[in-house]
């Protein structure tokens, strides 16, 4: 058996496998492609492999074999023709390693449950001239990207393309930086933020018919922010872009019931749903009673500790979407 052990944010993981191609995969744990976990998380530190990890993902990979999926809170373990599903199957961001698939699942689980941090599903910047942490909440499409690439038409600096980390300590409350790479289309490039592609220095590949069909992805490693920030001030943004809007609809939203919901819901749509990866094995979710009841105080601490402004729910196109918060 092959062995690794990886720490990303503070969860110290062991990988297993007989496999040992499954468990280095380049485009999984170091590639700038749409399937990477590095679209998903800041960084992948190796380090030593141990019996008092946080956590264990054990991939068997073997032919003619039923598969399987068996989860604890300490040992998942994985059993199919891997090899073969690697080649056959359709969409990559659903398998063992990629970034909708069954490690980054395990991997959020393990991060609440050993240490406390919550991962929202949330793109953030970071502005030195206000002082301020903007996270921007929204599901798959709802237009966190053009939040960023508006923000980079004044001095926000990037803390998080996708996943932003969350914790409260005895010194009050931290956020961890999240992703530097981000799929980004580029049409908004081309035609909604050519003055954030200034900053982002793309090269746009040539001969793309459909440039709103086309994402690649971006470092934006050399805009970030600093890795962590301690108590910062906060803007929320549950934000949802729509195409070819005129004027942006900016509400406030002020009962605090309603904003743990807003924070409670996103923190769990990565970790919550079930999952069928490699098109041909569904997983139940990792999610738990236990879990689930930490985080919703968690959540409510969230609203009542840390330094919020106003939380705004926007309804914008790409261009106006800053407008009012």
């Amino acid at each position: 058996m092959f062995k690794r052990a990886v720490k990303i944010v503070e969860a110290r993981m062991g990988l297993v496998s007989n496999n040992e191609k499954l468990i280095t995969e380049p485009r999984y744990f170091e590639g700038q492609v749409m399937e990477s976990l590095l679209t998903n998380i800041h960084s992948i530190a190796p380090i030593p492999f141990s019996d008092d990890l946080d956590s264990y993902f054990v991939v068997i990979d073997e032919p003619n074999i039923q598969p399987q999926v068996t989860a604890t809170p300490k040992v998942l373990t994985a059993t199919g023709d891997f090899t073969r599903y690697e080649k056959e199957c359709s969409d990559n961001r659903y398998s063992l390693f990629g970034n909708l698939g069954l490690f980054f699942k395990y991997l959020l689980a393990t991060l609440e449950r050993y240490h406390g941090i919550y991962s929202f599903h949330a793109s953030s910047m970071y502005s030195p001239s206000r002082d301020t942490l903007l996270l921007v909440v929204g599901g798959a499409g709802a237009g966190k990207t053009v939040f960023l690439l508006k923000g980079l038409e004044d001095d926000w600096r990037i803390f998080s393309t996708e996943m932003t980390h969350f914790r409260i300590t005895d010194k009050g409350y931290e956020f961890y930086m999240g992703s530097l790479y981000d799929n980004i289309r580029l049409g908004n490039l081309i035609y909604d933020f050519p003055r954030a592609n200034e900053k982002l220095k793309v090269e746009i590949p040539p001969g793309v018919s459909d440039v709103w069909g086309h994402k690649i992805a971006i470092d934006m490693g050399h805009i970030a922010a600093a890795p962590r920030y301690l108590n910062p001030r906060v803007t929320v943004v549950d934000a949802r872009i729509e195409s070819g809007r005129d004027a942006p609809i900016v509400k406030t939203v002020s009962r605090k019931e309603k904003i743990v919901k807003i924070l409670f819901d996103n923190a769990t749509e990565k970790l919550g749903p079930t999952l069928v990866f490699y098109d041909v094995i569904p997983v139940e979710s990792f999610d738990a009673p236990d879990l689930m009841s930490r985080r919703l105080q968690t959540m409510q601490r969230f609203v009542a500790e840390v330094k919020l402004n106003p939380v705004k729910s926007v309804l914008a196109g790409a261009k106006n979407c800053m407008e009012g918060i």
